[in-house]
Order: C-alpha cells, then structure tokens, then sequence
C-alpha cells in the first residue's frame, strides 16, 4: 500500500534528479572540463617533501 506521503516524497525525489541533472549541465558548460598541462601534470604526480619543524623556523626566522 503506497500512502500520499510515499507518492510525494518520489515525487520531490524524481525533482531533485532533475535538478541535479540541470545544475551539473550548467556546470560543465560554464567551467569545462580541461586536460591538464605537461606541468601540472608533473606537479599532480611528483611526490612533495615535508619540510621540517627546523626548516620551517628556519625560513621564518624564528
């Protein structure tokens, strides 16, 4: 037995897909998607070092 609530709540749901769908449309056709460039893609995949607590007052002159 499906109650007026239940048919609502799908209802709103089915809304809210819909307007996910929209919103993530508008999205791609304001900021689209780019490859990255040969340096991004350098800095995406090289390993970062962490400085230390002695190199960072260091720097700071602490």
């Amino acid at each position: 037995m499906v109650t007026e609530t239940v048919v609502e709540l799908r209802k709103i749901r089915a809304d809210l897909d819909m307007l996910t769908n929209l919103y993530s449309k508008l999205v791609d056709r304001l900021i689209p998607e780019k490859e990255p460039e040969a340096e991004d893609l350098k800095a995406i995949m090289s390993r970062d070092r962490i400085a230390s607590e002695a190199e960072l007052l260091k720097v700071l002159d602490a």
